[in-house]
C-alpha cells in the first residue's frame, strides 16, 4: 500500500503513461513515414498499437508495431499509392476551382461542397488501413471494403477524414505537434471505427458457430 502512490495504474499517473504511448507511436511514425511509400504500412501499424496497446493495455508495443509495420508494407503501400493519387486529383480539381471562381453565393456553396467530397474521400483512404491492421484481404478487397464501409457508415467516415485532415493540418503547418500528435490521431481513429470492427467480428463469429 505504500508505494501504491507511485504504482503505474494509479490514476494520477495514467495520464502521463498515456502521454508516453503518444510520443513512441508518434516517434516510430515518423521514421518509418520516412521512404513515404511506406507511410500506409505506419499508418496500419499506428491503428493496430493504437488499439491494441493504447486502448486496450497490451504490452510490447515496439515489437508489435514493428511486425505489423513489415508484415503489412506491400499491400499497404500499393493502397497508399493509389489513395495518395485520388486525393491529389480531387485536392488539385478543388484547389483550381475555388482559386479561380467569383465569390458568389452559387460559388461558396459549391465550394463547400467540394470540401465534404475531399474530407469524405480522405476519410474513404484511410478506413484502409484500420482494416489491414484487423483482417486479411488482397489489395483489390481491401480497397472495395473500405469504399463500401466508408460508405454505409457516412458519419464516421466524415468524423475520420476531419481528424486526419486536422492532424496532417497540425503537423505541416506547425511541425513540433509531430511528436505526439500521430499517437493521438490513433487513438481517435480507433474510437471511431473500432464499434463498427468489433459488429463484424462478432457477426463473423456467430456465422461460423452456425
Amino acid at each position: 500500500m505504500k508505494n501504491s502512490f507511485f504504482h503505474a495504474d494509479n490514476w494520477l499517473w495514467q495520464p502521463f503513461g498515456k502521454i508516453t504511448d503518444f510520443l513512441i507511436l508518434s516517434v516510430l511514425w515518423l521514421f518509418s513515414c520516412i521512404p513515404v511509400v511506406t507511410m500506409g504500412a505506419a499508418f496500419t501499424a499506428l491503428y493496430d498499437c493504437s488499439a491494441h496497446c493504447v486502448k486496450n493495455g497490451e504490452k510490447g508495443m515496439v515489437s508489435r508495431y514493428l511486425r505489423t509495420y513489415r508484415r503489412e508494407l506491400i499491400p499497404s503501400a500499393l493502397s497508399f499509392l493509389f489513395w495518395a493519387m485520388i486525393i491529389g486529383i480531387v485536392f488539385s480539381l478543388i484547389r483550381g476551382f475555388t482559386g479561380t471562381a467569383n465569390p458568389t453565393p452559387f460559388n461558396l456553396v459549391i465550394t463547400y461542397a467540394a470540401t465534404l467530397i475531399l474530407i469524405f474521400v480522405v476519410g474513404t483512404g484511410f478506413w484502409v488501413f484500420p482494416l489491414l491492421s484487423r483482417f486479411t484481404f488482397n489489395v483489390i478487397n481491401l480497397n472495395l471494403t473500405a469504399i463500401r464501409l466508408a460508405i454505409i457508415y457516412f458519419p464516421s467516415t466524415i468524423l475520420l477524414g476531419i481528424c486526419t485532415c486536422a492532424s496532417i493540418w497540425l503537423c505541416l503547418r506547425l511541425w513540433i505537434p509531430i511528436m505526439i500528435v500521430p499517437g493521438i490521431y490513433g487513438l481517435l481513429a480507433t474510437h471511431i471505427l473500432e464499434p463498427v470492427f468489433k459488429k463484424y467480428e462478432e457477426m463473423q463469429q456467430d456465422k461460423n458457430e452456425n
